[in-house]
């Protein structure tokens, strides 16, 4: 018996010095190669970044976190997202778009990292490392309550349409849907996708969408740029189109075409990174009816890229939605 207890517990140290994480000669931990080890990939989601101080390591762990967060929740819904974090006061960690992230790294989603926390910080020679974790338990229930209070949200303005379209709305519940949606993907990440199901609301999204289409079909466009690059022309008109509106050839137009008529200001910005571009495009457009009633939208963004045509490719969909909405909200003004 003495044997067999002697045996016991020499197994048992055995074992525990076997799961404890290893350090390596140059006093690396091994958590910084391997951050499963201290925090199972079942129950936490964790990333590991390095600097040359302790602000930039855990910077660099928020952006490595973000990223793979992000590269997951595409790989569930198909959709670009742009991901960043931000460190509160007590440590935590939550999430807010933006489009610069440390090493210029952008992404396209309005994810939110709820809960994640910095969990190690070490020191090896001069490079100093961070440990970021997510505790996928603790998100779920943020993460529901968002996707309670998104769908209540949506409920209200799918009624409101159903009684009375109004474009405004219209745009309102697109944008609700599409946060929900994303968030679905979230929550599938996290492992709590079935809590929660988006298909019944974009059922009736999709009916409404119909019938604004029939409504729009009635209106007539042509599309002129008077001042700026004629790139964007393109994407304006596919978008009128895919919004139910007909767009034609300023010859070919009928008499009860509306034009279009656009200004493109293109303002370049500073940038105190080297090889990057940053351009602010305003847009204006006077819609003008057969009648001689003029209507005006006007939109703006700002884009950054390596290069001018990299900034007008990522920008020109943006800038045409934009002034989609912008024109369908004038819809309801306009002469039937």
């Amino acid at each position: 018996m003495r044997i067999l207890a002697v045996l016991t517990t020499v197994s048992l140290l055995l074992n525990a010095c076997a799961s404890a994480p290893e350090v390596k000669k140059d006093g690396t931990p091994e958590w910084v190669n391997r951050p499963e080890l201290l925090y199972p990939q079942t129950r936490f989601l964790a990333a590991v970044g390095g600097g040359k101080n302790r602000e930039e390591a855990i910077l660099d762990a928020k952006r490595q976190l973000a990223e793979s967060f992000v590269v997951k929740v595409q790989s569930q819904s198909k959709i670009s997202a742009q991901s960043s974090l931000n460190q509160n006061t007590q440590g935590s960690v939550s999430g807010e778009s933006n489009q610069n992230m440390a090493k210029e790294v952008t992404f396209e989603t309005s994810t939110h990292l709820r809960g994640a926390e910095i969990k190690e910080v070490a020191t090896v020679g001069p490079v100093i490392y961070a440990l970021i974790a997510l505790d996928k338990l603790s998100a779920r229930s943020g993460l529901l309550m968002e996707a309670n209070r998104l769908q209540s949200a949506l409920n209200l303005e799918l009624d409101s349409l159903e009684e009375r379209f109004n474009n405004k709305a219209y745009q309102k519940a697109e944008g609700l849907l599409q946060q929900l949606e994303t968030l679905q993907s979230e929550a599938a990440v996290l492992g709590m996708g079935a809590l929660f199901e988006t298909s019944p609301s974009r059922s009736r999204f999709d009916r409404i969408e119909s019938g604004m289409r029939g409504r729009n079909s009635k209106k007539a466009f042509t599309v002129e740029i008077k001042v700026g690059e004629t790139f964007f022309a393109r994407d304006i008109e596919a978008c009128l189109n895919d919004r139910g509106g007909q767009v034609f050839d300023s010859a070919k137009a009928p008499e009860s075409a509306s034009k279009i008529q656009i200004t493109i200001t293109e303002r370049p910005q500073h940038m105190s990174m080297e090889g990057w571009t940053k351009i602010r495009f305003d847009l204006s457009a006077a819609i003008v009816e057969p009648s001689g009633k003029k209507y005006q939208a006007q939109t703006t963004e700002t884009e950054t890229a390596r290069s001018r045509s990299a900034v007008l490719e990522a920008v020109s969909d943006k800038l045409a939605k934009n002034l989609c909405d912008q024109i369908f909200n004038r819809i309801g003004e306009m002469t039937p």
